[in-house]
């Protein structure tokens, strides 16, 4: 150990000043040491080689230290401080090996051989060093070599450090982290491939990926090379963008791919993952490709669509053949109380309600058609919420009264103004009545109440019915959904109706719920609607219907259903107009020639040539320009309407029609 300093013996000395001037806080500590006390004796007589080596030392910003002298004694500086450890600041001016006792034996015979001149070095050398009072497996990358005294004779060791410790950790941790990757890669129940560099050269590939590839050699080559089927299909591109910008690609894909044997193209499709991999630098090195086949699955949703779209396209023409023949029946029937046939009076009466209970759930199998493809748009206007509860009421006055039940109503008539369409809000509140009625013994009570909460409109229908069990609570809303009845107590209906009222509401952006306390003991729905705020703007459609407009006027009806049209025609005449009847369109052509009627109401679904073929030869007529064509048909969805407007029909109508509507559109009144 050297003796303690004497700062004092140092403090007026030229020489040491001078040789040990600047080293930052090494040079610090050098100049506090009586050096005369240690080995290599007083500064001022150190050699030459010594003093240049020792400035050299003090100077340098990287790690160095010099071992002088038979003892080898200790000079480092700054940069060598840390490697120390708590071996500092004591070691400054001691043996190298009163330093280094635990590598000794290691780095002894090292600079035994530095002392007969020879020079080496090591890379991520591994010592195992005791700095902080503990082992500790450290490397470093250093060099060797001998420093002259004056004579040109070996004095001294010359040791250059890096340590490299956690490096080689890391790279160590990289190392196993790759090597469970890979096993984890191997053993991945989805392809993941490797491919390396701007070429996409495969340099790895698990089992289940060489699966999708049909097995096919491609490691080790490049992706263009290995699946040149892929050209002009966009997945060189993805690849490469994703190489280029170092931004992963989600999604899937849909390729032709060759695959059996013999090998032909196949349509597949896969989700995939391509993700780069970063080098040190932060350029993308190579692409983890991460492959999962989604080929069943698709195949099983393009399936399921299909059937989803044959199940609509069914609804739809359903209820259009179901309107077909109700189309007459209703027209008959208005006939008949037009003409005030009274002895007859409770059958008409009868058949009407039946055939407004079948138009109704001809109406719920199309919307839920509408409903399921997202073709249900909705015509809002502002409006107090108590004029479509009344409008709803007055729909199903006949079946409340037809069971006695009293109906109570608790609705302010103003303060809920509703941004809605009130034609599906009436459906709403008729759905829920009409479900209330049905599940109420005769004589029982239905309550509407209606109510502000907080920002949103609270509408509730309350029943004294049979209510519902607990488990069935959540099924209730789902389409189709009926509670299980005895047959003697059925209550008719597809299970329709509730499913309507849940999607209508969520198209409105409200909610619905149910309650009931148990069975025979009633039950309540709920529904929350947004409340109209003054910022909102109207769309109010206005629909002006005058039907003591005088006027007679010429009507030409062309439908091929015989019945409908002679029925039709018969009740128009009642009104003073002039009809003629057509039963397909070369007729219906011909006859609007020579009777150039005022109106032209047209079936769609003729045969010879359809509605929208003879609406365009019709108005292509010179005497016909100002002439109003209505179109009439068993299909009322939007695109059925957009269709007949786009051929040049002024309204549409749908199966059975109203007289009311029908003598509006007559006159050029909006339906």
């Amino acid at each position: 150990m050297p003796i303690p300093p004497d700062p004092s013996q140092n403090r007026n000395c030229p020489s040491v000043h001078r040789v040990l001037s600047g080293g930052g806080e090494m040079g610090a500590l050098m100049r506090t040491i009586d050096w005369a006390k240690t080995s290599v004796g007083p500064v001022e007589k150190w050699p030459h080689s010594l003093k240049t080596a020792v400035r050299i030392l003090l100077d340098c910003r990287l790690p160095m230290y010099i071992a002088w002298g038979e003892e080898f004694t200790q000079f480092y500086n700054d940069a060598y401080r840390p490697i120390l450890g708590n071996k500092h600041p004591a070691a400054m001016g001691i043996s190298a090996p009163e330093t280094w006792p635990e590598i000794w034996s290691t780095i002894g015979p090292m600079w035994a051989e530095v002392w007969q001149g020879q020079s080496f070095g090591f890379d991520n050398f591994k010592l195992t060093i005791e700095r902080f009072g503990y082992p500790e497996d450290c490397y470093f990358d250093f060099s060797y070599s001998p420093v002259p005294d004056d004579s040109g004779n070996v004095a001294g060791v010359l040791v250059t450090f890096s340590e490299t410790t956690e490096k080689v950790l890391l790279e160590r941790r990289l190392k196993a982290d790759a090597d469970r990757l890979t096993r984890i890669f191997e053993h991945a129940p989805v392809g993941i491939a490797v491919l390396n560099g701007p070429e996409l050269v495969y340099e790895f590939v698990n089992e289940p990926y060489l699966e999708l590839v049909d097995h096919r050699p491609v490691l080790g080559q490049p992706l263009r090379v290995a699946l040149p089927e892929l050209a002009g299909q966009g997945i060189y591109e993805l690849l490469d963008q994703a190489y280029e910008t170092g931004q992963p690609y989600v999604g899937r894909i849909q390729i032709l791919l060759k695959r059996g044997q013999p090998p032909t193209l196949q349509p597949c499709a896969f989700e995939v993952v391509y993700q780069p991999l970063p080098d040190q630098q932060g350029q993308t090195e190579s692409i983890v490709v991460i492959a999962f086949e989604a080929t069943e699955l698709i195949n099983a949703q393009r399936e399921a669509e299909l059937a989803n779209r044959a199940k609509d396209e069914f609804l739809a023409i359903l209820g259009h053949e179901l309107r077909n023949p109700l189309a007459p029946i209703s027209t008959a029937l208005n006939l008949m109380q037009l003409r005030g046939i009274s002895e007859v009076e409770r059958e008409r009466t009868i058949i009407e309600r039946q055939v407004r209970h079948l138009v109704a759930l001809v109406d719920d199998l199309l919307d839920v058609s509408r409903l399921a493809r997202g073709k249900l748009a909705l015509k809002k206007k502002r409006f107090e919420l108590a004029e479509v509860i009344a409008a709803a009421v007055e729909q199903c006055s006949p079946l409340l009264e037809q069971q006695h039940h009293q109906l109570e109503l608790q609705v302010p008539d103003t303060g809920l103004t509703v941004e809605a369409d009130p034609r599906r809000l009436a459906q709403v509140i008729a759905n829920l009545l009409n479900n209330a009625a049905k599940y109420t013994e005769p004589g029982g009570k239905v309550t509407i109440l209606a109510e502000r909460s907080e920002d949103e409109v609270l509408l509730r229908v309350r029943d004294s019915g049979s209510g519902i069990e607990p488990e069935l609570l959540p099924k209730i809303f789902d389409l189709f959904y009926q509670e299980q009845q005895s047959i003697e107590r059925s209550q008719g209906g597809l299970g329709l109706g509730l499913a309507i009222v849940k999607n209508l509401v969520g198209l409105h952006g409200g909610r619905v719920a149910v309650a009931s306390a148990g069975k025979g003991r009633g039950s309540e729905f709920s529904v929350w609607l947004p409340l109209a705020t003054e910022s909102q703007a109207e769309e109010t459609l206005e629909v002006v219907i005058n039907l003591s407009q005088p006027g007679q006027l010429r009507i030409l009806v062309v439908d091929d259903n015989v019945d409908g049209a002679e029925v039709l025609a018969t009740s128009l005449s009642l009104y003073g107009h002039t009809i003629q009847v057509a039963h397909d369109g070369l007729e219906g052509l011909k006859a609007a020639q020579s009777f150039l009627p005022d109106v032209a109401i047209l079936d769609i679904g003729l045969p010879s040539m359809n509605g929208y073929e003879l609406a365009h030869r019709i108005r292509q007529l010179p005497e016909l320009q100002k002439i109003r064509l209505l179109a009439v048909s068993g299909y009322g969805q939007q695109e059925d309407r957009e269709r007949s407007h786009q051929a040049g029909f002024d309204s549409h109508l749908v199966k059975p029609v109203d007289l009311n509507e029908l003598n509006a559109a007559l006159f050029g009144k909006q339906t």
